[in-house]
């Protein structure tokens, strides 16, 4: 429903009676709300209390002058925006140009003409009418502007949370992978130096009982007693000879079997992903868009199609669905 045309309300000070009798007549008959104060700081206060949409305003008055009392107006804040026009019978250049100083926006010479008197009053109304609907337009572009940017800097700051949440993922499976290699890596060593020192100890316990044989059968016509002794070492000697052996094979058979980690790792589907198709993966679980992934990872949409084939095809899975229930399988779905 259309709202009814608001009425203007104008404050008229004046110090002279009549003056301000003939402005109200002029006025009276066009619906307006008319005011009056007879001297400047009257004025002032019922510009404050009232908010008018238009003072008329006399220069020579008592106590302080039109000029002091538009100095006032235009100081506060509150009465600035209102538009003053001087009522003076002076129409000397100096002070029209005070006047204007002062912020006044257009004069009227006494004795006020009644057609004159309209047509300045309505001018000014109608530019202060624009000027309300030109400000308030400034602000609910100012206010939409505001808000935009607002959802901007939270669509900034939740892609940065979400990036952050994606790289925190991927190094954690990055450690996991250099875990499980380490692991690897100290376990084979650690078979290799246990091997060596096996295999140290069981050769000089090879080399003293050849050594000791030797001696027996180095002695001229060792007596039955050493040769039995001898060949009893040199028995020995073959038994830590095979000892060994066997001890080597085992060793040999440990590093050949594949560990525990790297079997869940090679089993793992996730690690059939590069580090980019799990970030991509990962943002597919929580439900982004071709559009929303490009923007967070800076690249085009058919470069996060490839991506979704690829994984799909890795992954040996139909259709999206079924990665829903593989993220949320694999815990990448809280």
């Amino acid at each position: 429903m259309t709202q009814p045309p608001k009425k203007r309300t104008i404050l008229i000070v004046d110090d002279n009676v009549t003056n301000l009798k003939v402005a109200v007549e002029h006025l009276k008959a066009y619906s307006y709300t008319i005011l009056t104060a007879s001297n400047g700081e009257a004025g002032l206060e019922r510009a404050h209390l009232a908010q008018p949409d238009l003072i008329l305003l006399d220069i020579q008055m008592p106590g302080i002058d039109g000029f002091e009392t538009c100095r006032r107006l235009k100081a506060n804040p509150e009465t600035n925006a209102i538009p003053v026009i001087f009522m003076t019978a002076q129409a000397d250049a100096d002070d029209k140009v005070r006047g204007l100083e002062s912020g006044a926006v257009d004069y009227l010479a006494k004795p006020i003409e009644a057609a004159e008197l309209l047509a300045r009053v309505q001018v000014h109304l109608t530019l202060r009418e624009l000027q309300l609907q030109l400000e308030a337009r400034v602000h609910e572009r100012t206010s939409a502007l505001e808000e935009e940017i607002a959802q901007r800097k939270r669509h900034q700051e939740e892609k940065e949370q979400l990036l952050e949440l994606v790289r925190q993922q991927s190094e954690h499976l990055r450690q996991l992978t250099q875990q499980s290699l380490d692991s690897q890596t100290q376990r084979d060593q650690g078979a290799a130096q246990a091997l060596h020192d096996q295999v140290e100890d069981k050769l000089e316990l090879l080399q003293k009982n050849l050594s000791e044989a030797k001696g027996q059968l180095q002695t001229p016509a060792p007596p039955v007693t050493s040769l039995q002794t001898a060949q009893e070492q040199i028995e020995q000697a073959l038994e830590t000879l095979e000892e060994i052996r066997r001890q080597t094979q085992r060793v040999a058979d440990d590093l050949r079997a594949e560990p525990a980690t790297q079997r869940q790792m090679r089993d793992d589907p996730l690690f059939k992903l590069s580090t980019r198709e799990y970030e991509v993966l990962q943002l597919i679980a929580q439900g982004k868009s071709n559009s929303e992934m490009a923007d967070l990872l800076a690249v085009t949409r058919p470069t996060i199609s490839t991506y979704r084939t690829r994984i799909m095809n890795k992954l040996e899975l139909d259709d999206l669905p079924a990665l829903m229930k593989f993220a949320l399988d694999h815990g990448l779905i809280s």
